[in-house]
């Protein structure tokens, strides 16, 4: 299934100058890895570097134009993450705008590209973002790999846990929305 917003969405210099790119070959197959992505309560496990048991809040409607928020407690406060689903190739290809308040990043688009290779799949991970720092970028180099260790760790996990899983897991109805508590449309 491939969707995609009919207005085609330009990609500044500025972004283009300032990406920060992360890969991993994990050992699950790419429609395990991207579903992870699109599942609320599998999200809020591995999304955004911190303490797992930090996320009070996660919410998406996992369709083209749909939008997403997770929020956690850091440091004393509550840090709001949301976006909108701006393409959703499954399993290959997952894009979304990201948006975080406090850190006022309003251009940032991040691309999960997932291809499968023998028994595992590469994952590369792109993060457009309107940062001139080096420091900054590296920063936030390091904090998706933190992400993406967690994304590896939950999608191999062993097959009695996620059967455990499974009975909890959202459901897709007809339309591609997912049908949980969780999805929500802005």
């Amino acid at each position: 299934m491939k969707l995609a917003r009919s207005i085609e969405r330009t990609v500044s210099p500025t972004l283009r100058a300032a990406s920060v790119r992360v890969s991993r070959q994990v050992s699950a197959p790419p429609e395990r890895i991207f579903d992870a992505w699109l599942d609320a309560e599998e999200a809020r496990t591995f999304l955004f570097a911190g303490r797992i048991e930090d996320t009070i809040s996660s919410q998406l409607d996992a369709r083209v134009g749909g939008r997403f928020r997770l929020v956690r407690h850091r440091d004393g406060e509550d840090v709001e993450f949301s976006g909108e689903y701006l393409e959703i190739d499954r399993p290959l290809r997952l894009v979304f705008s990201l948006f975080v308040e406090k850190y006022a990043q309003r251009d940032d688009r991040v691309i999960v590209e997932l291809a499968p290779v023998a028994k595992q799949s590469l994952l590369v991970l792109t993060h457009e973002l309107s940062l001139p720092d080096p420091a900054e970028r590296s920063r936030i180099q390091r904090e998706w790999a933190i992400v993406l260790d967690r994304l590896e760790t939950l999608c191999t996990a062993g097959d009695a846990s996620r059967a455990a899983t499974s009975s909890a897991r959202p459901v897709r109805n007809p339309g591609g929305r997912r049908a949980d508590a969780d999805s929500f449309a802005i």
